[in-house]
């Protein structure tokens, strides 16, 4: 599955040189910069792991809601509460910053643009700019490669996050520790009039690789909710191809209204809603 997977990546993402570059991305672009603060989603993940023989399963409620959206980034607040049997776990909140291509805001990154591309998706042409992050980690060295363009959503239609270990001289050559890949698949905006901004969905899928485990995850995404996923299914696969590892994700509820002038409502907020399956 995890093979099969991969091969499918290197056929949709055969690229070739690209015209003039997408401008940069804004907070428009990112799913939780069009709403206002205290915009929240909530989603609930339900795990179900074999250990040892034994079926173990755990559900992880994470409760994010948006604290501000300024000139260059989203800052998110995220509490969590996970239950494991009778026992429940609530973390402390915590605050975390991303930029508007949806990374991490973190320092000592180095940020430079790579030559543009164009991605096949929906067996449509898309032209796209590359973002690339370099950083030393504690685990290796990490480089993040982001393709995107702001004519499509969700705007951000490839991530590639490879960490490397750190070389201890000339004639030590770095390993990869860790790989993944994410792909949008599937966006309605290669198949609706440019100017049509209801129902805009798309379906991702990440596929990750650590050591002798991989990881193959499917969502289903909407651009009017908050956050974007609506749903989610996680397969952990261990060297034999083995399902050890199931999660399935879905947002609960959410309460949104948005800023930008072009989507806001003006009106009184609506009450919490749960997002249609």
């Amino acid at each position: 599955m995890g093979s099969a997977a991969l091969g499918l990546y290197f056929a949709v993402l055969m690229t070739v040189a690209a015209g003039d570059a997408p401008a940069s991305l804004t907070a428009n672009e990112h799913p939780w910069g069009r709403f206002l603060p205290n915009t929240w989603s909530i989603v609930q993940t339900v795990t179900v792991s074999n250990i040892d023989g034994r079926t173990v399963q755990s559900t992880q409620t994470v409760r994010t809601t948006l604290q501000s959206v300024d000139e260059s980034n989203v800052t998110l607040q995220e509490m969590e509460t996970v239950e494991l049997g009778r026992r429940v776990v609530e973390r402390r909140p915590q605050i975390l910053q991303y930029d508007f291509f949806n990374e991490p805001i973190q320092e000592n990154v180095q940020i430079r643009s790579g030559e543009p591309v164009k991605l096949m998706i929906d067996r449509k042409v898309v032209p796209c700019a590359v973002r690339i992050y370099e950083q030393q980690t504690s685990g290796g060295h990490l480089t993040t490669t982001v393709w995107y363009t702001p004519q499509v959503y969700p705007y951000v239609l490839r991530v590639e996050k490879v960490l490397r270990s750190a070389s201890d001289g000339d004639n030590v050559a770095e390993q990869i520790i860790r790989q993944s890949v994410t792909l949008v698949q599937e966006t309605s905006a290669l198949r609706a009039w440019r100017g049509n901004r209801r129902n805009r969905t798309y379906t991702l899928q990440t596929v990750e690789r650590v050591g002798n485990i991989t990881r193959i995850t499917d969502a289903r995404c909407s651009w009017d909710v908050p956050g974007g996923l609506l749903e989610s299914t996680t397969r952990e696969l261990d060297a034999q191809n083995r399902e050890i590892r199931l999660s399935v994700s879905r947002m609960t509820n959410y309460f949104a209204h948005e800023m930008h002038p072009t989507f806001r409502t003006w009106g009184t907020p609506v009450e919490p809603m749960v997002p249609v399956p």
